[in-house]
């Protein structure tokens, strides 16, 4: 009874925030008078009224001498609002791309916040697969974790290690793995040759995650597949994004089996 109660009155807060951030933004702004406020929201005064009511039983807002002042909770209630709805608004932004992943995919809302997307429209995974070679291409290094091995990332990551020896430490599935050694095999033995280059075999991704350490910093990428192939590219450069996936990768990287020459070089 109890949690239902609180469940109740955060509910109650949030639906206050919901029809009322317009009122409570002003307010945070600047204190003024409900007169003011009414004659700088799109709204009726009635309407302002019922608002400043229901902020002030919230604790949002205080009134003295007829002037409204946002209270401490009130302002950081409002920055936590904004922040919910833009986090929203990214994921919706990218749900091209989400929908291609399965419902239990680990993915945090950290990587989300403040993404970028580049989906696979019915023009085709152009765009996408070039947003991806860049990250290779301008990388001072590279590590992550892949499920798909495109031709023109392929060649991107071989160039990188054995014409500019980028650091690129890599996790690959086992089918992609397999598809390198039949389709790449000498590009790969060559590749093997650079001390900087590593990769290791796991059986599944969910996804490809990748982390590139750019001149300006390093960005987080994420590629989704779907049946009729690459589905989108959604990445992030954000500190807490960048964490996110680094940790991410690890935690894979740790479960993977490492390949110490390409399959089939032992004599």
């Amino acid at each position: 009874m109890q949690f239902d109660m609180v469940r109740s009155e955060v509910a109650g807060v949030f639906d206050v925030l919901a029809s009322r951030a317009d009122v409570l933004e002003a307010v945070v702004r600047q204190s003024r008078t409900t007169a003011e406020l009414a004659s700088d929201l799109p709204v009726s005064r009635s309407t302002v009224d019922r608002g400043l009511r229901e902020l002030e039983r919230a604790g949002f807002v205080e009134t003295r001498d007829a002037v409204h002042y946002s209270t401490l909770a009130g302002r950081m209630a409002l920055e936590t609002y904004s922040q919910f709805v833009e986090c929203l608004d990214d994921i919706d932004a990218a749900a091209a791309v989400l929908d291609a992943l399965d419902s239990d995919a680990p993915l945090a809302p950290v990587f989300l916040d403040g993404c970028e997307v580049v989906p696979v429209t019915d023009g085709g995974p152009g765009p996408a697969l070039s947003k991806l070679t860049s990250f290779v291409e301008e990388a001072e290094s590279v590590r992550g974790c892949v499920r798909g091995a495109f031709p023109s990332q392929v060649d991107a990551y071989y160039r990188a290690v054995v014409d500019d020896g980028t650091p690129v430490d890599i996790v690959a599935t086992d089918d992609v793995v397999q598809r390198l050694v039949t389709a790449y095999r000498p590009q790969l033995a060559e590749a093997w040759s650079v001390d900087s280059f590593s990769l290791r075999s796991t059986a599944a991704l969910p996804y490809s995650l990748v982390v590139s350490d750019l001149p300006d910093g390093p960005v987080a990428f994420l590629v989704a597949y779907s049946e009729r192939g690459l589905a989108g590219v959604i990445y992030n450069d954000s500190r807490p994004a960048v964490s996110w996936a680094s940790r991410r990768i690890e935690d894979w990287r740790s479960d993977a089996s490492p390949l110490p020459r390409p399959p089939g070089d032992e004599p």
